[in-house]
């Protein structure tokens, strides 16, 4: 498979990180809230509604600030937001080419990259794809949650099988 060059938002990057992360972690949040939210709707006990609400609108955005902090401002990151190409070969290997815009031709249409640097991810360290709407979201095996993005409107070429 390989790809036009492509860039994608934080924003995209933070919801794809919360498609991923809520299914396992989010129960941590709902379930003592759905049960605050319970006892205090049966026994008509307005401390626990209120304990509900601070779980809601308290303890949730603490939530998604670590989410942001652990995750979003790792070095990793930039793969999300940096212009780049991307390469899978036959085998699985991934190779990230980072590319900088240059601006050399009068033609509006037409652009011209520089290649800055290449990262290869070798395909035992991918662990899953994972197809959403917009996006091929390919999870690397880190100490850390670490995913590439690439939009599927990019894909200029890609293998038989898929």
């Amino acid at each position: 498979m390989a790809t036009l060059p492509f860039t994608t938002t934080s924003g995209d990057y933070l919801s794809v990180l919360l498609g991923i992360w809520l299914p396992r972690y989010g129960w941590t949040l709902i379930l003592p809230t759905l049960l605050c939210l319970g006892i205090g709707t049966l026994t008509g006990d307005e401390r626990f509604l209120l304990l509900a609400l601070m779980l809601l609108f308290i303890i949730a955005p603490m939530l998604m600030s670590f989410l942001y902090t652990y995750y979003m401002l790792t070095p990793e990151a930039r793969r999300a937001v940096a212009l780049k190409r991307v390469d899978i070969s036959s085998k699985g290997d991934m190779t990230l080419t980072y590319l900088k815009e240059v601006d050399e031709s009068d033609d509006a249409d037409e652009k011209h990259y520089e290649e800055l640097s290449k990262e290869e991810i070798p395909a035992g360290k991918i662990i899953r794809v994972k197809y959403t709407s917009r996006f091929r979201v390919y999870v690397i095996e880190a100490p850390r949650l670490q995913f590439i993005l690439v939009p599927h409107e990019s894909v200029i070429r890609q293998s038989p099988n898929k």
